[in-house]
């Protein structure tokens, strides 16, 4: 059965955009708001989609669906041109991690645009999990999750560091000793930290320090962009 809705005033619009705005309530209710046709159909063959949102109907595999509005949608999600696709999907569990061999600590890292295009980076490069340290931006904050495109719903995913030994810390440092020149050992933890702040005292203690080489003066690349290329080099 589809259900239409009309009325911004709707609860339903209310439940969504508190998904979409506030972590503690999509903590409270286990559950992540999804925009955009893309992510919902690829998350659809992964999770069971609660409940599906279109501007017309369609055929995703959902527990409940409704038809909306194109102002409706707009609030839902925020955006001034949606692209008439929205979803509720229960919200990925942390994980203990273990018996890896890669695994990315993201060490307080602020821009939710940075943070999901090293998710999507690191599960397109076969990592086997993450870990966020306190202080990195909620991973299944709006932004996070659709430059993610979900990538958590298939990353293992932790807020702890695994009690794991041995474990080689690597951390990236512009004044580390160049990628192409290290042997890397296994389980290894990448570290990608804060650009502003630094690491944390205990990677910059416990870990060995890995660069990228500079040229034509270049001082350094964002954390997304170094990341990639730190987890792609790194085999």
């Amino acid at each position: 059965m589809v259900s239409e809705i009309t009325s911004l005033h709707h609860p339903l619009v209310k439940k969504c955009v508190g998904l979409r705005t506030d972590k503690e309530v999509r903590d409270h209710s286990k559950t992540v708001f999804l925009i955009g046709e893309k992510m919902v159909r690829e998350l659809s063959q992964v999770v069971e989609i609660q409940t599906l949102i279109t501007k017309d109907p369609s055929t995703i595999k959902a527990q409940e669906r409704y038809v909306v509005t194109e102002a409706v949608l707009k609030k839902m999600t925020g955006l001034p041109a949606p692209d008439g696709f929205a979803a509720i999907a229960p919200l990925p569990e942390p994980q203990v991690l273990k018996n890896f061999s890669r695994l990315l600590i993201l060490d307080r890292i602020q821009d939710p645009g940075n943070l999901g295009t090293l998710l999507r980076t690191a599960f397109a490069l076969n990592w086997d999990g993450v870990v966020f340290t306190p202080g990195t931006v909620d991973p299944f904050n709006d932004k996070a999750l659709r430059a993610s495109k979900g990538a958590l719903f298939s990353l293992p995913y932790s807020y702890e560091l695994p009690n794991v030994k041995p474990l080689y810390i690597y951390l990236a440092d512009l004044d580390g000793t160049p990628l192409a020149k290290t042997k890397f050992q296994t389980p290894l933890a990448l570290v990608l930290s804060n650009e502003g702040a630094g690491p944390d005292a205990r990677f910059e203690k416990e870990a060995q320090k890995i660069s990228i080489p500079m040229h034509n003066r270049v001082e350094s690349l964002n954390v997304a962009m170094s990341g990639a290329i730190l987890l792609y080099g790194i085999q």
